[in-house]
């Protein structure tokens, strides 16, 4: 559901003004609502994307979504959602796509055209204050751990306590929060054991003193924006690209400290797209 403050942000003003400088003219058929590529984001995974005290949407997915629209020389509308409600959205034509550096699966990329441009891994962190022992993802057995919910995260976390359970351990139990500050209150409330989150996420938490993280680099893959158009798809993907070449991704990434592609590898979209 849209966040009823603040929902929307437009980036990209100096994009309007279209120029020779543009690298693709998205033709309004292809857009949700002419004028404005609409995508989805979920502030609540710093140093990604999250809301600063005066309500202002800050972040690597953020600051992509500008240059993107200056390249593209259409504004792009940041539209506030929780995470389990963007892939319904962007199929029934709401918006044009996501922004909030979604996991790339296969099963994903057969529903909607998926946009790599980074990469991410999950750590296991624990309450700072709490003596929890997890020196590897195998000492989850029989604890509770909490994730987002419909998340990689916890599909990674079934599979692997199903591993558990076929070699002989406890399941783990699998508790699922709305957003990853409901996992984090959660942990904090001593609701769970420990929580799965995404590295970057579990960073910033640690530098605020509120937990500890205790394995990191599990389930390593790519994080993505995704389509509902092709037409979008493309003009996303040259603007990446153009960026890749002069250096503005790179220097993005650092800014936040963030993994981008590996040197060489340049964006492009992975898998068919809608069957």
């Amino acid at each position: 559901m849209l966040v009823p403050a603040l929902a929307l942000a437009v980036l990209g003003a100096s994009a309007l003004q279209a120029s020779a400088a543009c690298l693709a003219e998205i033709k309004a058929a292809d857009l949700v609502a002419p004028g404005s590529v609409q995508l989805s984001i979920n502030p609540t995974n710093p140093p990604q994307q999250y809301v600063d005290s005066d309500g202002t949407l800050k972040g690597l997915n953020v600051e992509l979504a500008d240059e993107i629209a200056t390249r593209i020389c259409t504004s792009v509308t940041l539209v506030r959602m929780d995470f389990p409600g963007m892939i319904p959205a962007v199929k029934a034509g709401r918006i044009d796509g996501m922004n909030t550096g979604m996991f790339w699966n296969e099963e994903r990329s057969k529903i909607l055209f998926m946009v790599p441009y980074g990469v991410q891994s999950l750590s296991i962190v624990v309450a700072a204050d709490k003596n929890v022992a997890v020196k590897s993802a195998a000492d989850l057995a029989g604890t509770a751990v909490g994730v987002e919910t419909n998340s990689y995260q916890e599909k990674w976390l079934t599979t692997y306590s199903e591993k558990l359970v076929a070699e002989g351990a406890k399941p783990i139990t699998i508790r699922a929060f709305k957003t990853a500050t409901d996992v984090t209150g959660a942990l904090l409330a001593g609701q769970v054991d420990s929580a799965l989150l995404i590295d970057s996420v579990a960073r910033s938490l640690v530098e605020k003193g509120r937990v500890r993280e205790t394995v990191t680099g599990l389930g390593e893959n790519r994080m993505s924006m995704a389509f509902r158009n092709k037409a979008v798809a493309d003009s996303v993907v040259k603007a990446l690209v153009s960026m890749q070449e002069d250096g503005t991704y790179k220097k993005l990434f650092d800014k936040f400290g963030l993994r981008g592609l590996p040197a060489g590898q340049m964006v492009a979209i992975v898998g068919p797209g809608p069957q």
